[in-house]
């Protein structure tokens, strides 16, 4: 997946100069406001989860390294499809609390339907 180490903005950058582009024709392909991507270059800002499918196009990759624990898996899905917190968990059936809690691994799905909808969820079925 990504290059371990390198920050969002810095792997932005990278590639807008790998492709030759200005910023204004980079912000373009994205979708974005040049001064969005001037942040994101920057690192002082992070984009929106909506954002990351665009993203995750123009590097050619994911910008994270490989998702490890449940929360990282269901981060980088959730972000794969541009889902907020809440349409993620809306698709899921439940509340947006609970998803948050699951994601940042300070709980863990403990029903077996609820187990099941993750999985489907984290197999790019759960739409």
């Amino acid at each position: 997946m990504g290059e371990m180490g390198a920050t969002l903005g810095a792997r932005l950058r990278r590639r807008r100069r790998e492709l030759g582009l200005r910023q204004t024709d980079a912000a373009k392909l994205l979708g974005i406001d040049p001064k969005s991507l001037m942040w994101w270059e920057r690192d002082a800002r992070e984009p929106e989860d909506h954002r990351y499918p665009a993203i995750i196009a123009y590097l050619g990759e994911e910008p994270w390294p490989d998702p490890s624990g449940l929360g990282d898996q269901l981060r980088a899905e959730r972000r794969r499809r541009g889902l907020s917190l809440k349409e993620a968990a809306h698709l899921l059936g439940v509340d947006e609390g609970t998803f948050w809690w699951w994601e940042t691994e300070r709980r863990r799905p403990r029903y077996p339907r609820t187990k099941a909808l993750v999985e489907s969820f984290l197999q790019g079925h759960g739409e």
